[in-house]
């Protein structure tokens, strides 16, 4: 649904709608599924797309359909870490032997519902004392129920 609640004029928007969820899917931006000579993979067309379609309002009614019912209750999550070695100097980067070495890392913590849905993301130090980051990925949720 537009943002503006009204029906689309736009030709060929499931083409455009793909390509912006597979960027932000895939977290590379938009510039990866720019095609120039394709009206539907323009950087303005899908600029337009991410703006007035892929919002928090179109993902819950998106997770309000019956078929997200059978996947899950959205009330049951887990959360994951990815540990990196960061080669430059941040205030999100910190030591831990355990995992780096000699060199400074973070960990990025995502959140996932039981209806397969990324509910929340968090940076944080690379040190081992992950739980309190754990729930404030869970208690600060980005989107879901």
């Amino acid at each position: 649904m537009h943002l503006a609640d009204i029906s689309t004029r736009v030709h060929d928007l499931p083409r455009s709608l793909a390509a912006v969820l597979i960027s932000e899917a895939c977290n590379v931006g938009l510039t990866p599924v720019i095609k120039d000579g394709d009206g539907a993979l323009t950087r303005g067309r899908l600029s337009h797309v991410d703006q007035n379609y892929v919002r928090a309002e179109t993902h819950a009614a998106a997770n309000a359909i019956p078929i997200v019912k059978l996947w899950g209750g959205g009330l049951l999550a887990s959360v994951d870490g990815l540990r990196f070695v960061v080669p430059v100097q941040t205030i999100n980067a910190a030591p831990s032997p355990k995992y780096f070495g000699y060199k400074r890392g973070l960990t990025l913590l995502n959140a996932v519902n039981d209806q397969v849905m990324g509910i929340g993301q968090v940076v944080v130090p690379g040190t081992p004392r992950d739980p309190l980051y754990i729930l404030d990925c869970l208690i600060n949720l980005d989107a879901g129920p």
